[in-house]
C-alpha cells in the first residue's frame, strides 16, 4: 500500500511540473511562428515601399510637387498593402522630400496580429521599414546596338525589336520631362549586319572618300612593230571595224586582216569596238539586202541578226554604235547576207574571213580604272583593333576595295574584283551589303531617335563585333573629333557622369574580314572586355538567339542583373523597359 500510495504522488508531482512547464514550451514555439509569419509580412512591405519610391522618383523627374510625391506613395502603398490580409495593418506612411540631396525617404510602421504567443499576453508584433530613392539627373550617354541581319525579318523580329527600342525611348527621355532630364540623357544608336554604313563619318575614320577611283596597267610588253593590213577584201560589201565611242574607222577588214591599234589606252568607255557591214552603190546586192547576220569567234564572241541600217554588230542605238571592249588576238567572222527580214528568204552572201587584232606601234600599256562609291566598313585592323583609339595611321577601318585580276584570255585583260582581298570569293565581303542607316550620334531629340528606330530593315550576315566596336566609339570621347557638337560624347572624367551600352542580337556572330585577329565572336568578346577596363555598364538582350549568341552577350554583359533573354515580343518590350528604368539613374540607398 505504501508502495502505490509513494507512486501516486510522484505521477501527481511529474503532472504539475508538465503542466507548469507547457506555457512557456507554447510561448517560444508560438513566438518562433509568429515571428516567422512577421518577417516574411515585412520582406513583402519592403519591396512594396521600395518600389513606391522608385516610382515617386520617376515621378519627381517629371516635375511633380512634394505633396503629389507623398500623396502618390501613400496611395502606391495603400493599393499593395490592403491586399495582405490575416491580422496584418499599417499606419501611414511618412514621406520626406529633400530637395537639398534629391531624395525621396518613405518609413511605415506595420504589425502583425499573433496566434499563440498570445498565451504570454503578446497580441501583435510591431516592425518599421523605411527606403531612400534619389531623384539626382546624372549625365547619362547611352549606345544602343541593333543587329539587322537577316534573320531578323523572320517571325516580325525587327518590328517587335522597333517597340521594344521606342519604349526604352520614351522610359530614358519620358515625353514631359523636364529640361534637366533632357538635357543631361542623350541616346546614341547604331546598327549592324555584315558591315557598318559609316555614312558622312566615312571619310574621317578611312581616310578616303566615299566616291574613290582605282586605276591598274597592263604592260602588254609595249608598243608592237604591226600596221593595219586590210587583207583581202570583197567587192560586194565592205567590212569595217570602228571605234564605237567616237564612230570612227580603225580599218577595213578581208580575210587575213591585221587591225593594229595605235591609241590603245585600255580604258573601258573609249576602246569600245563593233563591226559595221555596207553595201556599196556599184554593188550588185544594193537595194536587195533586208537583212544581216554575224557570227564572230575568237576573244570575243558575238552573234547578232541586223534588219535595219546600219548593220553593226552590237546595234546601234539611234545611229549611234554600240560596242564592247575587245582583247588582242585571232578572230573569226562569218557573214550571210538575206532578202528578208530576220535572216529569212534567199541568201545572197556568205563568207567566212579570219583577221587579227594587235596592239599598233605607238599603242603604250593599257590603263583600267573603276570608280565606285560605298560608305560601308568592316572592322578594324592593325595594333589598335580593340580598342576605341582615334582612327589614324595605327588604328584604321577596313573599308570596301576594288583590284583588278589579270586575266590574258578575258576580252578586258581581266576583271574588277570589289570587296575585301581577305574574303573575295564569299558574297557577304564584296562589299554591297550595308544597309542605309549611318550611326546616329549622341542626341535627346526623341523624333530623331525614333526616326532612326522606324527606318531599320534587315538582311545580309552578322558581324556583331562591329555593331559592339561602334557602339563603344559612339560613347568614347576619342571619338569627340568624329562625332561633334552636340553630339560629342562626355569625357571619362565627367563627374557625375554614367556611360552605358545596350547590345542586341538574334543570332551567332560569324561575318569577320580578318581572321587573324579572331573570329566575330572573339573580337566581341575583347572589344566589351576593353570597355568594362574604362567602367562602361554593358546591357545585352539575346532575342531568340542560338546558344553561341547568347553566349557572347552573356560575356558581355556586366553582371547576370545586365544579360536578358527574351523569346517573344512582349518579353523583348519588358527587357528594354527594365534596362531603361535601370539606367535612368535611380538607385535605393543602402
Amino acid at each position: 500500500m505504501n508502495w502505490l500510495r509513494r507512486t501516486k504522488n510522484e505521477s501527481g508531482q511529474v503532472a504539475i511540473i508538465f503542466a507548469l512547464s507547457i506555457i512557456p514550451i507554447f510561448a517560444v514555439a508560438g513566438f518562433a511562428l509568429d515571428f516567422q509569419n512577421t518577417i516574411k509580412k515585412k520582406q513583402k512591405v519592403q519591396l512594396v515601399v521600395d518600389s513606391a519610391v522608385l516610382a515617386a522618383a520617376r515621378l519627381k523627374q517629371t516635375g511633380a510637387s512634394d505633396s503629389e510625391i507623398e500623396t502618390k506613395v501613400q496611395q502606391f502603398i495603400d493599393a499593395q498593402i490592403l491586399s495582405m490580409r490575416g491580422g496584418f495593418r499599417c499606419a501611414a506612411a511618412n514621406t520626406r522630400v529633400t530637395s537639398a540631396d534629391d531624395i525621396i525617404s518613405t518609413d511605415i510602421l506595420c504589425s502583425q496580429d499573433t496566434t499563440l504567443t498570445r498565451v504570454i499576453g503578446k497580441e501583435k508584433l510591431d516592425f518599421r521599414v523605411q527606403s531612400t530613392a534619389e531623384y539626382g539627373i546624372d549625365k547619362l550617354d547611352v549606345a544602343f546596338m541593333f543587329d539587322i541581319s537577316g534573320s531578323m525579318n523572320s517571325s516580325s523580329r525587327i518590328t517587335n525589336l522597333k517597340a521594344a527600342a521606342k519604349e526604352a525611348i520614351d522610359v530614358l527621355l519620358p515625353p514631359d520631362a523636364p529640361a534637366e532630364l533632357i538635357e543631361d540623357t542623350r541616346l546614341a544608336m547604331v546598327s549592324y549586319n555584315t558591315m557598318v554604313n559609316a555614312g558622312s563619318y566615312f571619310e574621317q575614320v578611312t581616310g578616303v572618300p566615299a566616291t574613290r577611283t582605282y586605276t591598274h596597267e597592263i604592260d602588254n610588253g609595249g608598243g608592237g612593230d604591226a600596221t593595219s593590213d586590210e587583207g583581202d577584201t570583197f567587192d560586194e560589201i565592205t567590212i569595217t571595224l570602228m571605234n564605237a565611242d567616237r564612230t570612227r574607222t580603225i580599218t577595213e577588214l578581208g580575210d587575213d586582216a591585221i587591225a593594229a591599234i595605235e591609241d590603245w589606252s585600255g580604258n573601258q568607255t573609249s576602246d569600245r569596238m563593233t563591226i559595221d557591214v555596207s553595201i556599196p552603190g556599184s554593188s550588185p546586192l544594193s537595194g536587195r539586202v533586208q537583212s544581216v547576220r554575224f557570227d564572230l569567234s575568237g576573244t570575243e564572241r558575238r552573234r547578232q541578226t541586223e534588219n535595219v541600217i546600219p548593220y553593226a554588230l552590237y546595234g546601234d542605238r539611234r545611229g549611234r554604235y554600240n560596242g564592247r571592249n575587245w582583247r588582242e588576238g585571232d578572230y573569226r567572222l562569218r557573214v550571210r547576207l538575206y532578202d528578208q527580214q530576220r535572216g529569212r528568204g534567199r541568201k545572197l552572201f556568205d563568207e567566212r574571213i579570219d583577221f587579227e587584232v594587235v596592239r599598233g606601234r605607238d599603242a603604250g600599256p593599257e590603263t583600267k580604272e573603276i570608280t565606285l562609291t560605298s560608305t560601308c566598313v568592316w572592322e578594324r585592323d592593325g595594333t589598335e583593333r580593340f580598342t576605341d583609339s582615334t582612327p589614324g595611321a595605327n588604328a584604321y577601318l577596313a573599308h570596301m576595295t576594288a583590284w583588278f585580276e589579270e586575266d590574258p584570255s578575258h576580252r578586258d585583260g581581266g576583271v574588277w574584283v570589289t570587296g575585301h582581298p581577305n574574303r573575295a570569293g564569299h558574297s557577304w565581303y564584296r562589299g554591297t551589303e550595308c544597309r542605309g542607316r549611318e550611326p546616329l550620334g549622341l542626341t535627346n531629340d526623341r523624333n530623331e531617335l525614333n526616326s532612326y528606330v522606324n527606318a531599320l530593315t534587315a538582311g545580309g550576315g552578322t558581324a556583331g563585333h562591329l555593331g559592339v566596336a561602334w557602339s563603344w566609339y559612339l560613347i568614347s570621347d576619342n571619338w569627340d573629333g568624329i562625332f561633334t557638337g552636340d553630339s560629342a560624347p562626355l569625357s571619362f572624367t565627367e563627374p557625375d557622369s554614367e556611360k552605358v551600352v545596350i547590345l542586341m542580337t538574334d543570332g551567332s556572330f560569324n561575318s569577320e574580314v580578318f581572321p587573324a585577329q579572331g573570329s566575330s565572336d572573339a573580337q566581341a568578346r575583347a572589344l566589351c572586355d576593353g570597355m568594362k577596363t574604362k567602367n562602361i555598364k554593358v546591357y545585352s538582350v539575346a532575342l531568340n538567339a542560338p546558344t553561341a549568341g547568347k553566349r557572347v552577350l552573356e560575356y558581355c554583359a556586366s553582371g547576370t542583373d545586365y544579360f536578358f533573354e527574351p523569346e517573344t515580343a512582349a518579353e523583348l518590350t519588358e527587357a528594354y523597359r527594365k534596362i531603361a528604368t535601370s539606367i535612368s539613374d535611380l538607385r535605393i540607398s543602402e
